[in-house]
Parts: C-alpha cells; sequence; structure tokens
C-alpha cells in the first residue's frame, strides 16, 4: 500500500506518485527516455547500473525485470549483493559496481585513480551520461521502496 495518497487515475503507481508534480514527472519522463535511448553507452551497461542499484535499493520490481532480456545477468548481480562477493563478475563489472558504490555513498571519496579508469575506458561525455543515469536510477528506486509505490515501476 503506498504511503502517500494517490491519485485516483491510470497509470503505476510510481507515475501517478510524479503526477502530483506533473512538471517533475514530464522532466522525468523525458530524461528517462533520452538517457535510455542515448547510444553513449551500452544498454547492458545501463541495464548493470539499473539491475545494481535496484538490488542495492531493494526495489523488488526492478529486481525482477530484465531491459535488454538477459536474466542471468539479474542473478549474477544479485548473488554477487547478497554474498557480498563479485569476483565472479568482470573485472570491468567490479570496477563499475565498485565506482557505483563510492559515488552514491561517499562521493567525496572517488578518487582520482576511479577516474582516471573511467577516463582510460571511457570519454568525458560517457561519464558524465554514467552518473547521470546513477542518479536518476538511485533516485527512482529510493521514491519507490520509500513510498511502497510498486506495481510496475519504470517510466515508458
Amino acid at each position: 500500500m503506498p504511503r502517500i495518497q494517490l491519485p485516483a487515475k491510470e497509470g503505476t503507481n510510481f507515475e501517478n506518485a510524479l503526477s502530483l508534480v506533473p512538471n517533475v514527472k514530464e522532466m522525468y519522463d523525458q530524461l528517462y527516455e533520452d538517457l535510455w535511448s542515448s547510444a553513449l553507452l551500452t544498454k547492458e551497461t545501463k541495464e548493470k547500473v539499473r539491475v545494481y542499484l535496484a538490488n542495492v535499493n531493494g526495489c523488488a520490481t526492478c529486481m525482477s525485470l530484465s531491459y535488454v532480456d538477459d536474466y542471468t545477468l539479474n542473478e549474477q548481480i544479485q548473488s554477487a549483493i547478497q554474498s557480498g562477493d563479485f569476483t565472479s563478475l568482470s573485472a570491468f563489472d567490479q570496477s563499475l559496481f565498485s565506482f557505483i558504490h563510492t559515488y552514491r555513498t561517499a562521493p567525496r571519496k572517488v578518487t582520482d585513480q576511479e577516474i582516471e579508469s573511467l577516463t582510460g575506458t571511457w570519454s568525458n561525455e560517457q561519464i558524465m551520461e554514467l552518473l547521470a543515469v546513477i542518479n536518476l536510477f538511485d533516485g527512482f528506486h529510493k521514491m519507490i521502496v520509500s513510498l511502497d509505490l510498486y506495481d510496475f515501476c519504470s517510466l515508458r
């Protein structure tokens, strides 16, 4: 049961919650569409970020979905998070998830070495898009979990 009063209208709980501030919903919808359709980062990278954050934040709906039709990815990430052992994942994924963890929990602790590692793999534009994707999904999941907005949480 959602923890705030939602308007009685068609749509997901999350969409209805965001509709309480229509201009914000429109901006979120546009940002989501722009980031997901952008070719700067691969869809698989964006999906890894989404699934990692869904698991960290406890967004049950998002943990059960795959936007790239690869549920083994969900299982691998969930297993690594539950066990605290990421060694079964690629070096790239380990580095990505370590960066996301530090970035979202203690951003001032992101090291020059971590940024240099990213710039060795990605352009500055890709790094900025990565940060936008992290913030978008992290924010979505935090709103969904804290307000109990589960049903289907993705914007379309």
